[in-house]
């Protein structure tokens, strides 16, 4: 199949490139604007001008290149552009000797490049900047433009890109084919739209890998939108309009509209509590968010900037209201997608009224969230994620510097297995000596973390507690129900396995704790080693969501699900999980030290690609549209 579709994506692109001033496609409609007031935003640029004109060791290349782009969209102080670029261009590896040659450093200050995406990101608005605003450019800044672009067309042959790094292989291809045009250089284009046909299939077969991505759907839709809008071939616009209705689904079908944000598990968030990140670029036009988001600052010089959106115009894309609207009103619904080739590369939600609950059956990295919940009615409400964590940083507020200066807070990715039923989830995390684990060097702690709403009840048994300070905390017993209730929803979770990591052995502490007054969230924590871990930790968690639930019925419930049947074996270092799900059985088998997920039964369904309450919606998008653009 996917031989199939590539070349039925593959047709007709030997076509002669267009000239680079074809007209543009227009985006849908979008329901707001940023509302930016021109004046407003040049005194931003000026603003930021002192740092541009003398550059301290923190400016970043992404912040240079935004300065000239935006300069050049309100078309203010044309003459700073020239100097910008010039700032650019020392920041660019001009060796030809050199593997990073016509990359940039990510910080002016910095001795090299040492994050190779440097170029990508630059290239990107270097190349919009020329297809929209290089008319209007001096002529000494449109030459220095060029020159850029030129050289950093060498970056970007020198920085191979893997299929599943979606953000930066969409970004680019987008870059190979607007720098390409730029350029007058139809080779360079070529390679940039075989990259987007050859996305395409990767994608028809395994779905996005960066599923759901609350920052990296923002850089994704922003490079698509460029080539729908800009690229000069027409079957190349049509191909990435038939990409953007796909992550529009998947956006749509995974919305958790109470909240204003993607709901369930996804790859690659910054944002632990609140899951809020770039996307919102494009979910705000869109009209799907009730305040104008405050997007995060990456690469920007400091200051203001609510009025600077030549870039975010440039390249929004909505969705097609008819498809986002159906797939939203299906409440409940569950979502099902793939985005891997691996079976357990699985990402489910239930999405309820009151309530959604996601779960991915495999780790990534240690900015993924593989277990999420939501309960509320608005977005001040935080979300309920569950993670492992080597640090002690339950929020993710403990940011640390990368080596290119970039400052993240990244959990352990542990061994990871995975059942959703609908609202129901079974789920094994392990780690610790002999687990292959990412973010595993250098544990001081083992800890197990579930972050709970502040706004929400909690409930041990049929008791309703506190929580308790990380001096004094509320400690949970054993086996207990713990139900997070909020007006007629109740997320539940029953711990089924929690060891300790210790050369003592024997379970784990369980505590319930507000590290402060005013804190967003509490964090129900399985101590598994409170320093550094001698042996293994396990947890194994029980979830279960219900809503409509009135304060009778809520005995009930918990008395049903404290009641329901669920055994735990562990023997030879296998663990077995079965559990009596409201839909029938659930069950987990695994060899955590072995990284071997031997049986897991009672799952959603695998989709093809993306399946809404057992209707397949994202394959058909492809498949159909590819048909299309060969005839």
């Amino acid at each position: 199949m996917r031989k199939l579709i590539a070349a039925m994506l593959l047709a007709g692109t030997a076509t002669t490139i267009a000239a680079a001033t074809a007209p543009a496609q227009e985006a849908p409609a979008a329901a707001r604007t940023w509302g930016a007031d021109k004046a407003a935003g040049g005194r931003e640029l000026d603003a930021m001008w002192p740092r541009v004109a003398q550059p301290d060791d923190q400016v970043g290349i992404r912040g240079v290149f935004r300065f000239a782009l935006e300069s050049a969209g309100l078309n203010w102080r044309p003459e700073r552009i020239a100097p910008a670029l010039d700032l650019a261009r020392r920041m660019q590896d001009l060796d030809p000797a050199s593997k990073t040659y016509g990359n940039f450093r990510w910080r002016y200050g910095q001795s090299a490049v040492f994050d190779v995406n440097g170029v990508e990101f630059s290239m990107f608005q270097a190349g919009l900047m020329h297809r929209l605003f290089g008319d209007r450019l001096p002529a000494d800044a449109r030459t220095k433009l060029e020159a850029l672009i030129d050289t950093g067309i060498e970056g970007m042959q020198r920085h191979p890109v893997k299929l599943d790094y979606t953000n930066i292989y969409l970004t680019q291809a987008a870059n190979l084919i607007l720098c390409g045009e730029a350029a007058n250089r139809p080779e360079i284009a070529a390679q940039g739209y075989a990259r987007l046909d050859a996305w395409l299939a990767f994608t028809a077969e395994h779905g996005v890998t960066e599923f759901d991505s609350p920052t990296y759907y923002g850089i994704d839709i922003e490079a698509l939108a460029a080539i729908a809008r800009y690229a000069a071939r027409a079957e190349g616009r049509a191909q990435a309009a038939v990409a953007l209705r796909y992550f529009w689904a998947d956006v749509a079908a995974n919305w958790w509209a109470p909240g204003d944000r993607l709901g369930g598990a996804n790859a690659r968030s910054y944002d632990y509590l609140w899951g809020r990140g770039y996307l919102e670029a494009q979910t705000w036009p869109a009209g799907w968010l009730r305040a104008l988001p405050e997007l995060e600052g990456a690469g920007w010089i400091a200051g203001p900037r609510a009025n600077l959106v030549s870039m975010l115009d440039a390249a929004e894309w909505g969705p097609d209201q008819e498809q986002a609207d159906a797939l939203r009103r299906q409440v409940p619904r569950t979502v099902v997608q793939k985005w891997g080739a691996e079976p357990e590369r699985i990402a489910t939600q239930y999405v309820g009224r009151s309530f959604s609950l996601g779960s991915a059956g495999a780790g990534r990295g240690g900015d993924d969230r593989m277990l999420v919940g939501n309960i509320g009615n608005s977005p001040d409400f935080a979300q309920m994620i569950l993670f492992m964590d080597g640090r002690g940083d339950p929020f993710g507020r403990n940011k640390q510097a990368e080596r290119q200066g970039a400052m993240k807070a990244l959990h352990l990715v542990p061994f990871l297995a995975t059942v959703q039923r609908g609202p129901e989830i079974l789920q094994l995390l392990a780690a610790g000596p002999g687990i292959e684990m990412k973010n595993g060097d250098k544990l001081d702690r083992l800890l197990t973390q579930f972050t709970i709403p502040a706004q929400a009840e909690i409930w041990v048994g049929d008791k309703r507690v506190q929580p308790g300070t990380p001096q004094t905390p509320t400690r949970i017993p054993a086996g207990a129900l713990v139900s997070v209730r909020w007006k007629d929803a109740v997320i539940g979770l029953r711990i089924l396995l929690a060891t300790a990591a210790t050369s003592e052995g024997g379970g784990a502490a369980i505590e319930l704790v507000r590290e402060k007054v005013g804190d967003p969230a509490s964090r129900l924590t399985i101590v598994h080693a409170a320093h550094e871990p001698t042996g293994q930790g396990l947890a194994a968690l029980w979830l279960r969501g219900a809503e409509g639930i009135d304060a009778r019925s809520f005995a009930r419930w918990r008395k049903a699900f404290a009641a329901a049947e669920a055994h735990v074996e562990q023997h030879g270092g296998v663990v077995r999980l079965d559990v009596a799900g409201t839909r029938g059985p659930m069950r987990i088998e695994a060899d955590p030290t072995h990284g071997n997920r031997i049986r897991t039964e009672g799952a959603e369904p695998a989709p093809k690609l993306l399946s809404v309450n057992g209707r397949e919606v994202g394959y058909p998008i492809l498949t159909r549209a590819a048909r299309r653009i060969v005839q």
